[in-house]
C-alpha cells in the first residue's frame, strides 16, 4: 500500500496525555530560521507510546514501499524516526519515549504565492480555545497533541515521516514565567522603568480533562517493525519532568521486539 493511498484518518493522530519538553507553542522558535517553527517534544511512558509508534510506522512502511517501487526495487535510505528513547544521566533507558512534533510558523500557497500564519490551535482541558497571547505553555505541562503524519523522501535523507503539529490540548499548565525571581534577580537600587503595562497572566493549572471529540483510529500495523529509538541524552539545561501516572505495560511487549527496519 502506497503512502498516497492511505486513508487520511490513518495519518491523523491524537496522543494520550504526556509531558511537554522544550515547547514553543505560543511563539515560534526562530533560532534556526527567520520564519521559525512551532514545536514540542512529548514525553510518554513506553506502554502509552507504542500504539502511537505503530500508527506512525504504518505510514512509514507504506512510504518506503512506494519509494522502492519508484526505484524499481532498489533499496533506499531510511530517515531517522521522529521519536527516541529517553535516557537518564548515566545513559540508561528511563522507560519513557519522546515523540517530536513541529510545524512551520508560516506557509506559502504554491499557486497564489500568498503566505499565511500557521499557528497550532491551543485548547484547555474543557476544549475551550486558548489565546496564545495570554498563555505561555512551559516545560512540564501535561498536554495532548493532535498531528498529521506526513511522508517524505529526499535523496540525501531518504524515506521517512514527520509529525506536523496541528493542535494541543492543555490538561495541566506549567507556565513559562517572566518574573525577575525566575531568573535569579533580586531588587537593588538603580534604574527603574517609570511606565510599564506588562501583565503576567496565570491561568488555572488544575483544569479537568475531557476527551477530545475526535479520537485517532488504531492503524492496522503491516508488521511489528518499529525503528530503534535513537539513544540521545537530553540537554542538561532542561529540568527532568516526570511522566504522568505511567501504567505497567500490558503483556510482555518489548520495544526491542518491535524494532527492525528504521536503521
Amino acid at each position: 500500500m502506497a503512502a498516497t493511498e492511505l486513508n487520511e484518518l490513518d495519518k491523523r493522530l491524537n496522543t494520550p496525555t504526556g509531558v511537554a519538553r522544550w515547547p514553543y507553542l505560543s511563539n515560534p522558535d526562530t533560532q534556526y530560521s527567520d520564519i521559525g517553527d512551532y514545536k514540542v517534544d512529548l514525553l510518554l511512558p513506553k506502554d502509552k507510546a507504542i500504539p502511537i509508534i505503530k500508527q506512525i510506522n504504518t505510514v512509514f512502511l507504506a512510504n518506503v514501499a512506494e519509494e522502492e517501487s519508484k526505484s524499481k526495487g532498489k533499496e533506499i535510505k531510511k530517515a531517522k524516526p521522529p521519536f527516541f528513547e529517553e535516557l537518564d544521566d548515566n545513559s540508561n533507558p528511563t522507560g519513557n519515549i519522546i515523540i517530536r512534533f513541529k510545524c512551520k510558523a508560516k506557509v506559502t500557497n504554491q499557486k497564489t504565492q500568498k503566505t499565511y500564519e500557521n499557528k497550532p490551535s491551543l485548547f484547555d482541558a474543557e476544549t475551550n480555545l486558548l489565546d496564545p497571547e495570554n498563555v505561555n505553555i512551559g516545560a512540564g505541562s501535561e498536554i495532548r497533541v493532535n498531528a498529521e503524519i506526513i511522508p517524505y523522501f529526499t535523496a540525501l535523507i531518504g524515506a521517512g515521516v514527520t509529525l506536523r503539529l496541528k493542535g494541543v490540548q492543555v490538561i495541566k499548565l506549567v507556565e513559562r514565567m517572566h518574573e525577575s525571581s525566575s531568573y535569579g534577580f533580586e531588587k537593588v537600587e538603580g534604574y527603574t522603568q517609570t511606565n510599564t503595562d506588562i501583565e503576567i497572566t496565570k491561568p488555572d493549572f488544575e483544569s479537568v480533562f475531557t476527551d477530545a471529540k475526535t479520537t485517532a483510529p488504531q492503524a492496522e500495523v503491516v508488521e511489528d517493525v518499529i525503528p530503534e529509538p535513537t539513544k540521545r541524552a537530553e540537554p542538561k539545561a532542561e529540568p527532568k519532568a516526570k511522566a504522568p501516572d505511567p501504567k505497567p505495560a500490558t503483556g510482555d511487549v518489548s520495544l526491542d521486539d518491535l524494532v527492525d527496519d528504521w536503521t
